[in-house]
């Protein structure tokens, strides 16, 4: 055979059989289920070790292991459009910082933990499977935590899963990214009846907690989840959501309290004293962004300045911005507010290397990209409540999954399998899908 037709060969069937290496488990499964499964101590102030003043996520020792070979191997084949926003997010961010205030150190450290934890969750992922495995080891990790907090008695104000963790609050940013990834899964993806299992059998302890913590920014998430999936399957996303709907319920009727649930919507109907608080504290990150357009005043003055402008007594908990666009605005300035709505548009109108644009079903980018849209508009929504989801655990770890995913469904779309050498029926679609 001629050199060329055969180099010409070898390189089609290497192509093909990259195309086919999105099905199954590779050992970066296991990576992310490990990595995933630690956000459980994250709930421990005893298991985080303290770095530079900061509490670190124990989950980050298995991010720092596999960054160098994740991003030595396959950095290349990560979104150019969405690593350029991240880098100009984290690099503003990161520049306000140096704005003045104390441990600048650690704050540069907590966006740069972020930013890790997503590159290497995305660049992790090399199979479906592996997808699978990241999404079940946080699932389980959240369930454990929700299952401890209602072995205890419910208290008046509502449960805290969060363990040591003073913001009982917290804990729906630890679930709600949990929920939706297995809700998708059960929904999309046909894997092993034993995994579906879990993944419901670990999505109703964590939506009991989410409900009996009397965290309504919690249960607003709870819900807008729910929506979506019925919005991403339409029957079969109703029949999730109310069989698991009817489960909560009776959970929480029969072994819990209704107690701190009736009294959060009692105040929030009568009207709730922080809901005008969170209002005001926003007007003033406005102002506070307005003023200072290039850097902002940095992310650790602004509670300061927050209090210089506010009518209560300083305080850093009650005058944080409550609200991570209000934090970013005010604290890092317009441009890096700016730049963080580049990231999330840059997500949400994911394109497909090499050019081309998304179609119908048929496309396997279709449907991971739904799963993109989903995970940015509950961070949107969950993230007008609290300045803290930028950097917390499952956020970014879901948000890696679900970057890794559509890179996933690039390589399905990109051509036809190789191993036959009659067409197959299944599109790229079900490829993705069903692992064949």
């Amino acid at each position: 055979m001629p050199l060329a037709p055969a180099l010409l060969a070898v390189g089609q069937s290497s192509r093909a059989a990259s195309r086919l290496s999105i099905n199954g488990l590779s050992i970066n499964g296991f990576l992310l289920f490990v990595m995933s499964l630690s956000v459980v101590a994250s709930a421990f102030p005893q298991m985080r070790p303290i770095v530079m003043g900061l509490a670190v996520h124990p989950y980050l020792i298995v991010v720092g292991l596999a960054l160098p070979l994740a991003v030595m191997a396959r950095i290349h084949l990560f979104p150019v459009r969405v690593l350029a926003a991240l880098v100009l997010f984290v690099g503003m961010y990161c520049f306000s910082v140096l704005n003045g205030g104390h441990n600048q150190v650690g704050e540069v450290v907590k966006i740069g933990s972020a930013f890790a934890t997503i590159i290497t969750s995305a660049l992790l992922v090399r199979r479906r499977g592996d997808f699978v495995a990241g999404a079940l080891g946080l699932s389980i990790a959240i369930a454990v935590l929700a299952i401890r907090a209602l072995d205890a008695p419910v208290r008046a104000d509502g449960i805290n899963a969060m363990a040591g963790m003073a913001n009982k609050n917290s804990y729906s940013l630890f679930a709600l990214p949990a929920v939706l990834l297995a809700g998708y899964i059960v929904l999309n993806l046909k894997i092993p009846v034993v995994f579906k299992t879990i993944f419901v059998g670990t999505t109703v302890p964590t939506l009991v907690a989410i409900f009996l913590s009397g965290n309504r920014s919690g249960w607003l998430g709870a819900v807008l989840v729910g929506v979506m999936l019925f919005w991403n399957r339409r029957g079969k996303g109703f029949l999730l959501v109310c069989v698991l709907a009817a489960i909560v319920g009776f959970w929480i009727v029969k072994f819990g309290s209704t107690g701190a649930l009736q009294e959060r919507v009692q105040k929030t109907v009568e009207g709730y004293q922080s809901d005008t608080l969170r209002r005001n504290l926003v007007v003033i990150c406005l102002e506070i962004g307005l003023e200072n357009p290039l850097i902002g005043v940095g992310p650790q003055m602004l509670s300061l300045e927050i209090g210089r402008r506010s009518i209560t007594d300083y305080n850093v908990g009650v005058n944080e911005a409550h609200n991570v666009f209000a934090h970013v605005l005010g604290g890092s300035g317009v441009f890096c507010f700016a730049a963080l709505l580049g990231v999330g548009w840059c997500l949400w109108t994911w394109k497909p290397r090499g050019g081309g644009k998304v179609g119908g079903r048929e496309d396997p980018l279709h449907e991971a990209r739904k799963l993109m849209r989903m995970l940015v508009f509950l961070w949107v929504v969950r993230g007008m409540f609290t300045s803290e989801i930028q950097f917390n655990p499952s956020f970014n770890i879901a948000f890696g999954l679900g970057i890794g995913f559509c890179m996933l469904a690039e390589v399905a779309r990109s051509g036809e399998p190789a191993v036959s050498s009659k067409p197959s029926p299944q599109s790229g679609q079900a490829r993705l899908a069903t692992g064949h």
